[in-house]
């Protein structure tokens, strides 16, 4: 390795060219000669980019610990010649995997301390901090103000560094409208999203979960008559494949995915990709979605139309005659239901809200209106 500009930009090239094909893990593998080919320059502004980059690798990588560790390096970058605005883009980032992992008190924390940090070097980058402020009532299940922050950072977005992609404040708004049940407003971004040019891999992926979003919610709407030639049944195949081979380790993609192939009644297609890669019971959400998918074969073994549990789509269920089958599916879900009980109760208290208990208890209820208590006497809820 050469010591010297052209070496370090050699590195910074091939660390971009494979984060252009998703491998993550390579590119934070360059990015770490990078930060030290530049250290031994004694180049503080050059070895603080490729901290931010290094850190941002290693997450899509999934692996945020040395996430973490590479991304404080250059949010306490405080040398004159380190870019103000890889420093701020790096606490932007913590302050993502924070959301994840930490409480909503110290999540606002960081946050204030990203608003001094603008207020003392007087820069207008407010937007990135506006979406967390956004992502953050997302997780609390406030869409309110999920949207009102959201709505703010995306009118205060810049196409310049540091930055957050248009597609990504377009996306979260399209989530937050999908959870508010506004159709029109969800189809109007989920087209603002598909019109812009996307060239990562894990922008066109955020595209097309807009697009299942838009058919889940004009499904339970009953907008339109879905065919099964208009169901997006390929698209979250592509959303499924895309995850396994790495492509995005959100993994909103794949749950979004399996929810619409269970609209559609791809059983077969659900068991394939839940056999090779299982869902994580240790999180709230595919824990959750466990649940919902036994529930949703027990509803097709009654006879039952298919439901989109997670939209609160509406339903008229009389008790059914149970099947084997059905009285099978609907032990797995009341199990998979019990067992996120906890993770639930986890989750409200590290966000300080009552959303994720109350989604639970929602599927429960879903549970005793499509059965009397007597007609599974092998159930217990």
């Amino acid at each position: 390795m050469a010591l010297d500009r052209p070496g370090l930009d050699r590195l910074r090239a091939r660390a971009r060219q494979a984060r252009a094909v998703s491998d993550f893990a390579q590119a934070a593998r360059l990015e770490r000669q990078a930060v030290e080919l530049a250290g031994a320059l004694g180049w503080v502004g050059e070895r603080t980019r490729a901290l931010l980059w290094e850190g941002y690798s290693l997450r899509q990588a999934g692996d945020d610990d040395l996430a973490l560790a590479a991304l404080l390096q250059a949010a306490n970058e405080r040398a004159p010649t380190a870019d103000p605005a890889d420093v701020f883009a790096a606490l932007i980032a913590i302050i993502h995997i924070s959301l994840e992992r930490k409480t909503a008190a110290f999540c606002r924390a960081l946050l204030e301390q990203g608003r001094r940090f603008l207020a003392d070097i007087q820069r207008p980058w407010h937007a990135p901090l506006d979406f967390l402020e956004g992502d953050l009532a997302y997780r609390r299940g406030d869409f309110a103000n999920a949207w009102d922050w959201h709505t703010r950072a995306w009118a205060g977005w810049r196409d310049e560094h540091p930055r957050l992609t248009a597609a990504t404040h377009l996306w979260a708004l399209c989530r937050v409208a999908f959870r508010r049940h506004d159709l029109a407003e969800l189809e109007r971004l989920s087209e603002r999203l598909t019109e812009l040019h996307l060239t990562q891999p894990l922008e066109r992926q955020l595209a097309q979960r807009a697009r299942l979003l838009c058919w889940r919610a004009r499904r339970a709407a009953d907008c339109s008559d879905p065919t099964p030639e208009a169901v997006p049944v390929e698209m979250a195949l592509s959303l499924l494949v895309g995850s396994a081979d790495g492509e995005s380790r959100d993994f909103g993609a794949r749950h979004e995915a399996l929810r619409a192939l269970a609209l559609a009644g791809r059983r077969e297609e659900i068991d394939a990709a839940l056999s090779r890669y299982p869902l994580q019971t240790d999180r709230f959400e595919p824990a959750l979605l466990l649940g919902d998918l036994a529930l949703s074969r027990a509803r097709v073994a009654m006879g039952l139309p298919v439901m989109d549990a997670d939209y609160g789509e509406p339903t008229a269920d009389t008790p059914a005659p149970f099947s084997a089958l059905a009285a099978g599916a609907l032990r797995q879900a009341e199990g998979h239901y019990r067992a996120t009980q906890h993770l639930a109760e986890a989750e409200d208290a590290r966000l300080e809200t009552n959303w994720h208990g109350d989604r639970l208890r929602s599927r429960f209820n879903m549970l005793h209106g499509i059965a009397s208590f007597d007609a599974c006497p092998e159930c217990t809820w």
